[in-house]
């Protein structure tokens, strides 16, 4: 009796190989996007400190200093905010990816079934002609 082999098994190993990758991609990119989310919180928190820090008997260069830190750091918010939606952005096109990779994957898997169900229903027909054939013989054999 001959063991069912898949012709498309390469195939399928390729697109599980793609769709692991891909699921390695979007850890990344959560990775980063939470990287990037701490330093935001990081950088408003400093900013929050810095608007109650307490402006008496500071000098007018101390203020200006101030003033000019604070506009950096809102500066320092708005890049990173926009890093993160292109982050977001490309983890979302990397989803989409792996989606299309799933479905041609369960289409492949769902071919190979049909397939093995058509290998064995086939099995069984040979299967039952050699039992046939072992029937007549016995029954020839006993009307000998």
């Amino acid at each position: 009796m001959s063991k069912f082999k898949f012709k498309l098994e390469p195939i399928k190993k390729v697109k599980e190989n793609l769709e692991s990758k891909v699921k390695r991609e979007i850890a990344q990119f959560n990775s980063k996007i939470n990287d990037k989310n701490s330093e935001r919180e990081k950088l408003i928190q400093e900013l929050d400190s810095i608007r109650n820090y307490n402006l008496q008997r500071i000098s007018s260069f101390e203020m200006q200093f101030i003033q000019n830190y604070k506009i950096t750091l809102i500066s320092k918010i708005k890049d990173i905010e926009k890093e993160m939606i292109e982050l977001e952005k490309q983890k979302e096109n990397k989803i989409k990816q792996l989606q299309i990779y799933a479905k041609e994957r369960k289409i492949i898997e769902q071919y190979e079934e049909l397939k093995k169900t058509e290998f064995e229903k086939e099995l069984n027909k040979l299967e039952m002609k050699v039992f046939d054939e072992l029937a007549i013989q016995n029954f020839m054999r006993e009307r000998l």
